[in-house]
């Protein structure tokens, strides 16, 4: 029991760490969150629909409800850091359960704390991807009532289809691991899969267009040479990529082989080997989102460390005095430590982010032109204004993607304010001190700088 708690404290102080020097949330989704709640917040709690279409369509009903509901308690700007570190202790709590349901309580702990120690598992957070950590809780609490032919599986797997689409994904792959393999279930599968499919038409059906189909003409384009009619680019996501990713699980990824061989012939673990195999094959084919998709491949590996972990130190106990288990504690507790303090900051400075949250002080009719998305979703989330950003958001409607290279690049000072002229006012700009260095310039009687990093664009528009 005290190696779980201390486990627990080890898991929120990596976490909380970064908030002992910033006060700015984590991530690059953190913005976009705040805006959707915010946004959710303004109307009833049954009329999600109501909401944007672009809002709509990049956050699926789940955890905006959540947001929704926790918003009628405290603003959402209160709930957005504790709101994230909850889903992460969610996980962590989801990892132990079906640890322990596959191979033991001792197993469990150690999955628990190998989950605390992973870099990859900390970027997500880092990232505020709180749509994918929710999600991976409910998948896994999905396959610990699978395992026991419970019909708790369904609500979780509702739960999975109506929080994150890409997760989604990985369940269809445990879904049909679990009928394949364990034959005597296929009844019980066939069950789940059909309940879950009925609840999931109902959202859906109705939004196909905006929720399903673009997810499924990507993957289809993905594997269509770009000759062919492929696309030239497969987005992959933000995140690590596969190189840098299987450097960083190299302090347990050996055991996970170890583990995952020794478990094959245990037909309960059915539905993680779907799940493992699934994500495996979009990261190795380079499907639509296909960084993303390594988080969910580690935790499920990380499913298989903890087994590994102890046949080995039972191992070495027979024939080495050294404290064996101490010192891979050890070593996994550094490791952590120096990736969070290298990595584990803020993406902007606290005088920046209270740079954006004064733009509410602007008109309320105004707009916030953003030449760098890196400051897009802080814009979103805190300036409570009309952002026009690089091909993201309802308000990206006035400049074409050649005028966007136009004005980031031409350097010509009279295509630069004729296309700032089409823009709606009254309009700011915001710099960033982070922002890349573009050609376009902001000095001269059209700008009138209101902050350290905010001007004003006061010649009059196009007529």
């Amino acid at each position: 029991m005290w190696f779980f708690v201390a486990n627990i404290i080890l898991f929120l102080s990596l976490r909380l760490y970064p908030y002992l020097h910033s006060s700015v949330p984590l991530g690059y989704d953190a913005g976009l969150y705040l805006n959707l709640f915010k946004e959710y917040s303004k109307l009833p709690v049954f009329a999600y629909q109501a909401l944007d279409p672009w809002i709509k369509d990049g956050f699926p009903p789940g955890l905006a409800l959540v947001g929704r509901l926790l918003s009628i308690f405290s603003p959402p700007e209160t709930f957005l850091v504790p709101i994230i570190v909850c889903l992460s202790l969610v996980l962590l709590f989801a990892v132990y359960m079906v640890s322990r349901r596959f191979w033991g309580k001792r197993v469990a702990l150690w999955n628990a704390f190998i989950l605390s120690c992973s870099a990859l598992q900390y970027h997500e957070y880092w990232y505020y991807y709180a749509k994918q950590i929710a999600a991976s809780s409910f998948l896994l609490f999905a396959i610990y009532f699978l395992t026991g032919s419970s019909l708790w599986a369904i609500p979780f797997a509702i739960a999975v289809v109506y929080t994150h689409q890409p997760t989604a994904i990985v369940l269809i792959g445990v879904l049909i691991a679990g009928f394949v393999l364990e034959k005597k279930k296929r009844r019980y599968y066939g069950l789940v899969t059909i309940g879950t499919l009925c609840a999931s038409a109902v959202y859906y059906l109705p939004t196909f267009k905006a929720t399903v189909q673009p997810f499924v003409i990507a993957t289809a384009q993905s594997f269509v040479p770009q000759q062919l009619g492929g696309t030239l680019f497969t987005p992959s996501g933000s995140f690590y990529g596969w190189l840098p990713s299987l450097l960083l699980s190299l302090p347990y990824l050996p055991f996970a082989v170890i583990g995952f061989f020794r478990s094959l012939k245990n037909i309960r673990i059915a539905p993680v080997v779907g799940g493992l195999a699934i994500t495996l094959f979009i990261v190795v084919f380079g499907l639509f989102m296909w960084r993303r998709f390594i988080i969910f491949a580690d935790l499920f590996v990380i499913l298989f460390a903890g087994y590994g972990v102890t046949v080995v130190l039972e191992r070495l106990k027979k024939h080495i005095r050294i404290p064996a288990t101490l010192l891979y504690i050890a070593l996994l507790i550094v490791f952590i430590a120096v990736y969070v303090y290298k990595t584990g900051v803020p993406a902007v400075l606290n005088d920046e982010l209270a740079e954006i949250a004064r733009l509410r002080e602007t008109e309320a009719n105004a707009y916030i032109l953003v030449p760098d998305r890196e400051y897009m979703p802080l814009v979103y989330g805190w300036s409570e204004r009309k952002p026009i950003a690089p091909q993201y958001g309802q308000y990206d409607i006035y400049w074409t993607v050649s005028q966007w290279n136009q004005f980031w690049s031409s350097g010509d000072r009279e295509v630069e304010l004729n296309l700032l002229q089409k823009l709606p006012q009254p309009l700011y700009i915001y710099m960033g001190d982070r922002s890349p260095k573009y050609e376009f310039d902001i000095t001269g009687t059209c700008f009138e700088r209101v902050n350290w990093r905010t001007y004003k664009f006061i010649c009059p528009p196009v007529q």
